[in-house]
């Protein structure tokens, strides 16, 4: 994006953040903090409304016009939060944009309902009324009291500390006798397997060294006398597991920090491989097609998921590589190594860490992944998938791995989907965000919500400004053009302290650059 002239410069970091902070904007809460009585308080308003017009042309009305204005009223309140005031800065702002988005929304449906009205009379009570509510509504939610600056996560501490996920923090680990456990290994496993084991468990001794051995996808159990286990294997595919991370998470149960667990997927590379060289290319594409839909999309779609079950058991099931591993660092893994063996692919993986909590992977076609937001609370931001499942759980040992690419971005990105660097160049996984809009969790320009490993690359005065900032639909950069993370940061931080000085005038002169970039330059995602 052109808007700033020193977008590419080295970022230089000095006191003016400080003094913005300072500037802080004032922090408002309602009088009426409570939410259903605000809800019930801006209900008694409408209805109110329609009887005060009804009885102005004559009475009779009541009824007429109090059902159609709160049919209208109902799915502005649900889908714009219109009562949930959730952020205390700028008070009156965010409490205007929340009223208004809400009445747009009521304004649609009041006419359609409009449109079949039938006596002129409460057409234009109809109107007359919800506009009365809405406007007693929105100076009934002025009033505010003041609300004491809470104390906000990073203002005085290291952003990369408080960036990282507790689940991902690394634990103390044990010691584990890899030597004894090869030693152990079970006499029926495949050879394959045991040649890659002895290639690629790391060299240790002394400690844990008994070896598990689970087939059919039973979950492992433990008894107070169970020797403590260096290795679990699973027996069966991870494809015909039924619920694998329910699986998995057993496996790490049985598990210290340090212990290893392996295992062996056929990726759906390996499948699309398989169906070109088996059908002709006229057939391969229809039934590659059939493949996707039935093997992957199926899974993935609330309802059609329970017929995809109920019909194959979970057997055989279409896994990625990318979904494998991020299953496995859901569930506390780190993979230290894979390796083809024909058409299957061991995997070797270590527990370094508690399973990430309270979290719900990205597994459907509109996905919620958890962001940071304003004040540093986590919010979920919607958007089209873009990336395999569970691929969020890969980011930190991606960033370990392979570092930042040129553009700022992570590098040798392998979790996109076939399609996703098509629907990533023309934004279509953000529109789902404009939901996230209307709901009040971002404002229209701003940075994105960011998730707390990338934040937490982030220098400290880049950090401390940005979660005292709403996070935006349209971001400052968008089209993956800024030379390196430094020129990232020069940008957004740029564009951060002049939301400050000018919070309108700054979104204003983004939004109009970003639509002259886009629609008259004709720039694209990369």
């Amino acid at each position: 994006m052109s808007v700033d002239a020193d977008a590419t410069a080295r970022p230089t970091y000095d006191t003016e953040s400080k003094a913005l902070m300072t500037r802080s904007f004032s922090r408002r809460l309602p009088v009426f903090a409570n939410v259903p009585l605000r809800t019930m308080m801006g209900l008694c308003v409408m209805l109110v409304a329609a009887a005060l017009v009804s009885s102005t042309q004559g009475g009779g009305h009541a009824g007429i016009l109090a059902v159609p204005v709160f049919v209208a009223w109902l799915p502005g309140v649900l889908l714009a939060d219109k009562y949930v005031h959730k952020y205390p800065q700028r008070y009156v702002t965010y409490l205007l944009a929340a009223h208004a988005k809400a009445a747009v929304i009521s304004v649609v449906v009041l006419g359609v309902v409009g449109f079949f009205a039938t006596h002129a009379a409460s057409l234009s009570g109809l109107w007359q009324a919800f506009a009365l509510g809405i406007i007693v509504d929105a100076l009934l939610s002025v009033p505010s009291r003041g609300d004491r600056a809470a104390a906000i996560p990073g203002r005085s501490g290291d952003a990369v500390a408080v960036g990282s996920p507790e689940a991902s923090k690394e634990h103390e680990r044990v010691a584990v006798d890899t030597a004894g456990i090869l030693g152990h290994l079970p006499v029926n496993l495949d050879p394959g397997q045991a040649a890659f084991l002895k290639a690629h468990l790391p060299p240790s001794s002394g400690g844990a060294a008994h070896v598990l051995s689970v087939g059919r996808g039973e979950a492992p159990t433990a008894s107070g006398e169970s020797p403590a286990t260096g290795l679990v294997i699973s027996a069966e595919r991870f494809n015909d597991i039924r619920r694998l991370n329910q699986f998995l998470l057993a496996c790490g149960d049985r598990l210290p920090m340090g212990g290893y667990l392996t295992g062996r997927y056929v990726s759906h590379d390996t499948l699309k491989k398989e169906l070109k060289e088996r059908y002709p290319s006229w057939l391969s594409w229809p039934v590659g097609l059939a493949h996707f839909l039935w093997g992957r999309a199926f899974p993935k779609v609330p309802g059609l998921n329970r017929l995809y079950f109920l019909l194959t058991n979970g057997k055989n099931r279409v896994f990625s590589k990318v979904e494998i591993w991020g299953r496995l660092s859901y569930c506390g893994m780190r993979i230290l190594a894979e390796a083809p063996a024909g058409r299957e692919t061991f995997l070797l993986a270590q527990r370094v860490a508690l399973p990430v909590s309270n979290r719900r992977p990205s597994y459907y076609p509109i996905v919620a992944l958890e962001k940071v937001g304003l004040d540093g609370e986590l919010l979920r931001t919607h958007k089209l998938r873009s990336m395999f499942p569970f691929s969020e759980f890969l980011q930190k040992q991606i960033f370990e791995d392979q570092g930042l690419a040129a553009t700022g971005k992570f590098a040798n990105e392998y979790r996109l989907t076939e399609y996703g660097a098509f629907v990533r160049k023309y934004w279509l996984d953000e529109l789902p965000q404009i939901f996230d809009w209307i709901r009040g969790d971002v404002k229209l320009v701003g940075m994105r919500a960011t998730s707390r490993h990338y934040l937490s690359l982030y220098p400290k005065e880049l950090y401390d400004l940005y979660i005292q900032t709403k996070p935006g639909l349209i971001p400052p950069i968008f089209d993956e053009s800024t030379p390196g993370f430094a020129g990232i940061v020069a940008v957004e931080l740029t564009y951060l302290k002049r939301y400050w000085e000018s919070p309108f005038r700054t979104d204003a002169r983004y939004l109009l650059q970003t639509f002259s970039d886009i629609f008259l330059r004709g720039v694209r995602s990369k």
